[in-house]
């Protein structure tokens, strides 16, 4: 009788889990949003800080802050989850869509046109954070919403990165480890904008000198490392 229960527990020792692989990113965070309702372990847009930033995105909170309309051309920028998708016809016969746009600070209602959404119907059922260039309509006694005119997947988009900077260096604040470190920063962030240096004595004058042999790769972390050496506003765009 004991061999026979040494026997079972020797079979159930043997049992092991299967080796599942864990979920990604965008299964996990999409598994939370449908059983709870709302992300736990982060958001989809946390990844895309930075580019959200360098596109000057504003936030839905920022948009639901806004006093008054979009001119007619105008656009800004948005970024989020499309959740809540409704295609309507309206009276006329066409199709249009009815959304919300979520990203890290809340919701806003997102309408898009007939006309944008011929353009645009294969993309509004995209799962994964987009970047929307919208306009904003502010009507009395309703909620700001946003109306869709262009939507491109964030992982797709682009920064167009300046193709010449100037960089303002303060004589006296420029110490041996200041200038050692802009050189190695450099090194590492080869690129193809030319860098002007603004080199200023303070209460005297300033001197415009080109650095020759060290083009740059002028993203958002070389700017800020930069500013970090050289004060903040260091760092100017010319084009």
């Amino acid at each position: 009788m004991f061999g026979v229960f040494a026997q079972e527990e020797a079979h159930t020792n043997q049992e092991t889990l299967p080796n599942i692989p864990d979920w990604d990113e965008h299964t996990r965070l999409a598994n939370e949003k449908e059983i709870l309702g709302f992300f736990i372990s982060g958001h989809p847009l946390d990844r895309y800080r930075d580019k959200l930033e360098s596109l000057r995105v504003l936030s839905t909170s920022d948009i639901t802050a806004m006093k008054s309309s979009t001119g007619k051309d105008e656009n800004i920028s948005a970024a989020g989850i499309i959740t809540n998708l409704r295609v309507l016809k309206s009276k006329r016969g066409d199709f249009y869509g009815q959304a919300s746009l979520e990203d890290t600070s809340g919701t806003i209602d997102m309408i898009i046109f007939p006309e944008s959404y011929k353009r645009l119907g294969e993309k509004t059922k995209l799962e994964v954070p987009v970047l929307i260039k919208c306009g904003v309509r502010i009507e009395e006694g309703a909620n700001p919403k946003i109306t869709a005119n262009e939507i491109i997947p964030l992982e797709d988009v682009k920064i167009q990165l300046p193709r010449s900077i100037r960089i303002r260096i303060v004589s006296s604040d420029s110490n041996d480890a200041v200038v050692d470190s802009l050189h190695s920063l450099f090194a590492r962030s080869k690129g193809n904008a030319k860098v002007l240096f603004d080199v200023e004595r303070k209460d005297d004058f300033m001197v415009v000198m080109e650095a020759e042999g060290y083009n740059v790769l002028p993203d958002r972390n070389f700017i800020v490392s930069v500013e970090e050496l050289c004060g903040r506003g260091a760092v100017r765009v010319i084009e």
